[in-house]
């Protein structure tokens, strides 16, 4: 089920992006910032503080955690020159076998005051996300290969799972005791209870080509598929026109509403193993 040498070696290269005359910009990844001459280049086009994705992204290039920026992230970038004004999370994507990875970087985030959960579906890590005071949250989604496709499990809460009488009494509670929990590390295996009465679940499928290839964009200071305007037409279509009234389960290309198990054989996969790792950071933490 993992992807071939080549292709590993490949999305783990640390490459800039170059043009055919060997500058290091190509112009195709500035034709987004050409098409609004009212932006002006450089620091300008950052986000204000609170939603500047490269507060994380900084990390992971310092690290060498390969990853590359996606959905409204990549789109905002790329159409606007800066996130989104609705923008409400910061979405990063990468392959599961580089997750020991950032695995790694968790004692590091847990001193810089991050709040990390680790999402399992069905025994395999399929998110991380990373939630610190004033910022965005961090979703990192874990991709893995099937043939010629990438694939991961997408899901979104859909509110209280009973009634309004008695949610009303019940379902406070639920909130507060995950609020407390997420004041430290927990690993939530979103199939079961009562994770799994409120969520909405399908699958993520990426055509191979558009995410086995990542380059590094100068003027962003992060990771991007290298066939970027593919990816993005396969998501969105016309990605560079806003669409008020877009949805992403109904037009979203790449997420299919239908569960992951019911496209693949999720046990010829190897089950997450990382419990022993975090065991062994926390406690490590825990001494200092």
């Amino acid at each position: 089920m993992r992807a071939d040498e080549g292709r590993a070696a490949e999305l783990k290269k640390q490459e800039p992006v170059t043009g055919k005359d060997g500058n290091k910009e190509d112009l195709r990844l500035h034709e987004a910032e050409k098409s609004r001459p009212d932006l002006p280049p450089g620091p300008a086009l950052l986000p204000p503080r609170s939603k500047d994705y490269r507060f994380f992204t900084s990390i992971l290039n310092e690290h060498a955690v390969p990853y590359m920026v996606d959905s409204g992230v990549l789109l905002g970038l790329m159409r606007e020159g800066r996130l989104l004004g609705h923008e409400k999370d910061i979405d990063l994507q990468m392959w599961a076998e580089d997750e020991e990875k950032l695995l790694g970087l968790i004692p590091l985030l847990w001193e810089k005051g991050f709040q990390i959960t680790i999402w399992l579906y069905r025994g395999l890590a399929c998110q991380y996300r990373f939630l610190k005071e004033d910022h965005l949250p961090v979703h990192v989604m874990l991709f893995r290969q099937a043939h010629d496709l990438a694939w991961c499990p997408a899901g979104e809460g859909i509110g209280p799972p009973f009634p309004r009488e008695i949610t009303k009494y019940l379902y406070h509670y639920f909130v507060a005791a995950r609020r407390k929990l997420r004041e430290r590390l927990i690993v939530t295996e979103v199939t079961r209870w009562p994770w799994k009465a409120r969520r909405r679940v399908g699958t993520w499928l990426v055509p191979l080509p558009l995410f086995s290839s990542r380059v590094y964009h100068p003027l962003f200071n992060c990771y991007i598929p290298r066939q970027w305007d593919h990816y993005l037409i396969y998501r969105y279509g016309n990605w560079r026109t806003p669409a008020p009234k877009w949805n992403i389960w109904r037009d979203d290309g790449a997420l299919k509403q239908v569960k992951p198990e019911r496209i693949y054989d999720l046990s010829g996969y190897p089950a997450w193993r990382g419990a022993a790792l975090l065991k062994a950071a926390r406690k490590k933490a825990q001494e200092r």
